[in-house]
């Protein structure tokens, strides 16, 4: 994430990163503004869990759309680390309102409704404040050392430690699924079928959303951990423990994470998976009906 500056090397990527880069970066775009159309196409989308769901899209549009070209116009513009600072965080604090969402849902489910109606915008709006400081803090000091060593701070602060609170409450989530499901079955062995079947029902599927999120939230530690430990080594003046060649992976290391986001949504979540293919099912549809106009009224004349 820090800065950096390299003045005898040409400031636009080569070539060889540009093109590829390019390529992905429209790729993340239009696959996350796809995830962002779904919500707002189809009534049945539009939960408070989608909500989350898009605003973890928005972050990936902005990597996509914002980020990727930044980088491949001027490799070593200022405004990339304050850039990647801004989207790490604003990944961070959305998994965080979406981890709770989750945990609401399984841990408080008579209350769930009523706590998201009342603060699901608030949550919002904090989870993209709140990254705003976070990575305009490094214009208040000069560069060196201290200011590397707030880097690590930083990173300690508002990647780590958040994640270490989304980690127990995956563990505690699936802890009480698993504690559910077994009160269930006794329900249904011993007193009201019907009644255990449904609220089995209701259990897996929060089950179902929570496992895709743990899904999205292990895929953004791997994608991002190049860029952790650039950052960490370079806090510690460990610069030679960074190999070259990790500063161009990690782009795309970053790059993959962005786009697998909504492929996640599309196979693992069923609510998506249902829309993508309605849509699609929807457009086949109109266009063949098109085409069979088209040749009648060409018949006809």
């Amino acid at each position: 994430m820090a800065n950096q500056t390299a003045p005898l090397a040409p400031s636009t990527k080569p070539l060889s990163e540009a093109i590829p880069l390019g390529i992905l970066g429209v790729l993340i775009t239009v696959e996350n503004l796809l995830v962002c159309f779904l919500v707002y196409r189809f009534r049945k989308l539009r939960t408070f869990t989608n909500g989350f769901v898009v605003s973890l899209a928005l972050s990936d549009v902005l990597f996509g759309a914002v980020l990727l070209p930044v980088s491949i116009a001027d490799q070593f513009n200022p405004v990339n680390g304050y850039l990647i600072s801004f989207i790490l965080f604003a990944n961070v604090t959305n998994l965080f309102a979406v981890t709770l969402d989750r945990y609401l849902a399984v841990m408080n489910a008579l209350r769930y409704s009523y706590t998201m109606t009342k603060h699901f915008v608030k949550i919002l709006v904090v989870a993209w404040i709140l990254p705003v400081p976070l990575c305009l803090l490094p214009l208040g000091w000069k560069l060196g050392s201290t200011a590397e060593t707030v880097y690590l701070f930083f990173i300690v602060i508002g990647v780590i430690v958040p994640y270490i609170f989304i980690l127990f409450a995956y563990i505690k989530i699936f802890r009480e699924v698993a504690r559910q499901v077994k009160n269930l079955a006794k329900l249904a062995k011993y007193e009201n079928q019907l009644q255990a079947a449904k609220e089995g029902k209701r259990v897996s599927g929060e089950a179902r959303v929570a496992r895709v999120f743990a899904i999205i939230a292990g895929i953004f530690v791997v994608s991002w951990m190049p860029v952790f430990y650039m950052t960490a080594a370079a806090a510690l003046k460990k610069e030679e423990y960074i190999p070259p060649i990790l500063a161009i992976v990690s782009w795309y290391t970053m790059t993959a994470g962005s786009l697998a986001n909504a492929a996640v949504y599309a196979f693992f979540k069923g609510d998506f998976r249902n829309a993508f293919l309605r849509l699609f099912r929807c457009r086949s549809v109109s266009s063949f009906r098109r085409h069979c106009s088209d040749e009648v009224m060409s018949r006809t004349s």
